[in-house]
């Protein structure tokens, strides 16, 4: 049974929401940016700039980055974003330990569970969540979403931190791959949320370059003749 929703949060959901309304609170966010947030940090690399608005008692931040699709092609981004999201996280975000795939719902969604390795001396996290994913090939574009799911974690697991985000990924008509994510999360714990809010804008920057050299990396180079090198893909998988 899929659920209604007009925002995301961070109360665990037993069951996910319809994808229309899904997708709906993503475009109404997006469409919020710059009037309704504050610019809390910004960087010439990428044209990166990073927005802070509290919606609904939760603090959330949003980065847009601008990248040259012919350095650093759309498709690149599909694969590391899009294609097995999770799976990639735990290579280029290296407080991702693990993932795991719990469960199937209708509408598209799946239920993961992850495990966090913080900086010492916190604790591992441990996280439960629904992912959500919808890409148009004639539009150039794709959209993941993660919520908070009360699905049962690990039997290892040791402190449950929650959080959502969504991405939207798409190729401009002026050869630009524009990238915007946005998220609010909680690891819970003896990590004061005042800590991790202030640190977020400034992680959210350095995050931009870090991925970046991961796509260049693992995806190869983009040749002479403007045709992306796939020699690497298969290790990247």
């Amino acid at each position: 049974m899929l659920i209604e929703v007009d925002k995301f949060g961070l109360l665990p959901l037993p069951h996910p929401p319809t994808p229309e309304s899904t997708y709906a609170v993503v475009d109404r966010i997006i469409e919020s940016v710059p009037k309704e947030w504050k610019l809390s940090n910004s960087s010439p690399n990428y044209s990166t700039e990073v927005y802070y608005k509290v919606m609904d008692s939760e603090p959330w931040f949003l980065r847009k980055t601008l990248h040259d699709a012919d350095t650093h092609p759309f498709e690149w981004f599909k694969r590391a974003i899009y294609d097995d999201h999770f799976d990639n996280m735990v290579k280029y975000y290296e407080v991702v330990q693990s993932n795991e795939l719990k469960v199937e719902r209708e509408g598209g969604w799946k239920g993961y569970t992850l495990k966090y390795k913080l900086p010492a001396p916190f604790a591992e996290r441990d996280l439960a969540t629904w992912l959500l994913k919808d890409y148009s090939d004639e539009d150039n574009t794709f959209t993941v979403v993660a919520l908070p799911a009360d699905i049962p974690l690990p039997e290892d697991a040791t402190t449950r931190g929650v959080y959502s985000f969504f991405h939207r990924v798409r190729k401009t008509e002026d050869n630009q791959v524009e990238w915007i994510m946005g998220q609010t999360s909680d690891m819970k714990g003896n990590l004061p949320r005042w800590v991790q809010n202030y640190s977020i804008g400034g992680i959210l920057v350095s995050d931009v370059k870090d991925f970046v050299n991961w796509l260049d990396a693992n995806y190869g180079v983009v040749g002479e003749d403007g045709e992306e090198s796939d020699e690497n893909f298969e290790d990247a998988e």
